[in-house]
């Protein structure tokens, strides 16, 4: 208390060191109050992954432009794991990595390996100099091999590998694996295919399953803007889109900023001809009949046991078969599943989310999916009986 002078009331925190007469101050996630920081040297910010995504883009703008003042000595310090936040400025900055003044270091788990003790070790330093911290992630360790919801938590904060909890993922990683590691099964007759429609700037989405279990997928996405916009309207890496376009399972939509539903209705048939079926969400059926539709159509209410329905029929599919996916298809169906979110009810029930408000998370494949594979039956093949007649 003789060399500092603190400050501690309702609107500020900090503390004075009487000689030197520097300062330390306390500031909240707030961009308002962070601009015009001047004669600052440094900011330290921890976990920036905790902000809300917009108010801490503009924070760290309020931040990052204080540093280009003239004479101005401010060094940024940001401190954190990705998680919470799912997508955004911060992970952009982590994946660009160091360069010009920026230096980054990210220490990262191997989600393959992410129970080993070296993965662990590896992405926290400190376990070399704290027995009681290395004991106490080996805890949570064993405790994340028999609970989804600690895995994630374990994955995100421990190994700094943001993830969801299974429960609330439409498929695991372990069942897409699976269903991407059987040999692809050849085209089988006409498939079933589900549509999902996006609205205004979203994309639509089909995807088609065969009697064999092959699935492939399609989608659309408006041509204005370029993909590379979108690219970054959505935060999703650098050349995501474009590989999928390249690809040829993203269309967009020459010259319009909505995607017409004929359009992708024309990209059904020309990729697997006139389907046995169309399932879709009812809200959109008048939409698929004026689309020049050549085949019946089934529309799907969307209440939570219908949902529940596909849902558990796509689970049981993709794990234990027979779903086996296109290879060309698998980057679409990938970049969907990770963003797809489902909700659980306290009934058992489970229906598809939106994870995002804004129309950038792209789960309309992942939904068309999922409608596709709730009206397939794979029934297995019945034994002939034989019958033995006597005659008297």
């Amino acid at each position: 208390t003789d060399k500092y002078r603190f400050i501690d009331s309702a609107t500020r925190v900090g503390l004075v060191h009487k000689a030197t007469g520097t300062r330390l101050r306390v500031h909240g996630s707030n961009s308002k109050t962070a601009f015009g920081l001047v004669g600052v040297p440094f900011v330290v910010w921890d976990e920036p992954g905790a902000a809300e995504v917009v108010s801490g883009e503009r924070l760290w703008d309020a931040v990052a432009t204080a540093q280009g003042k003239p004479g101005s000595p401010l060094t940024a310090i940001l401190i954190g794991t990705l998680a919470p936040a799912e997508s955004g400025w911060w992970h952009e900055l982590i994946a660009a990595g160091s360069g010009g003044s920026v230096y980054v270091q990210a220490l990262q788990g191997d989600g393959k390996t992410w129970h080993s003790w070296p993965t662990i070790r590896k992405a926290n330093p400190l376990t070399n100099i704290s027995p009681e911290f290395r004991a106490k992630l080996l805890s949570e360790g064993d405790e994340a091999i028999a609970d989804s919801r600690l895995k994630a938590r374990f994955l995100s904060y421990r190994l700094n590998l943001p993830t969801a909890s299974e429960s609330n993922v439409l498929l695991t990683v372990a069942d897409f694996e699976a269903m991407t590691a059987r040999a692809v099964a050849d085209r089988d007759g006409r498939p079933i295919v589900g549509i999902d429609l996006g609205a205004g700037r979203a994309w639509s989405a089909a995807v088609a399953i065969y009697r064999s279990g092959r699935v492939e997928a399609r989608a659309l996405a408006p041509g204005i803007p370029s993909l590379a916009d979108q690219e970054k309207r959505d935060r999703v890496p650098r050349g995501t889109y474009e590989k999928l376009a390249a690809a040829g399972v993203l269309m967009q939509a020459e010259g319009l900023r909505v995607p017409p539903v004929g359009l992708l209705i024309a990209a059904v048939h020309a990729a697997w001809g006139t389907p046995s079926v169309i399932v879709c969400d009812r809200f959109r059926l008048d939409d698929l009949r004026d689309s020049g539709v050549q085949c019946p159509i089934v529309p799907r209410v969307s209440r939570w046991s219908e949902s529940s329905a596909d849902i558990r029929a796509l689970r049981r599919f993709a794990k234990d078969g027979p779903l086996s996916c296109d290879p060309g298809s698998m980057g679409l169906l990938a970049a969907s599943l990770a963003v797809t979110m489902v909700q659980n009810d306290d009934s058992g029930n489970v229906r598809l989310v939106k994870k995002s408000s804004n129309n950038v998370a792209r789960d309309d494949v992942a939904a068309a999916l999922t409608l596709a594979a709730g009206r397939c039956t794979f029934d297995k093949p019945q034994k002939r009986r034989r019958y033995r007649v006597s005659l008297a």
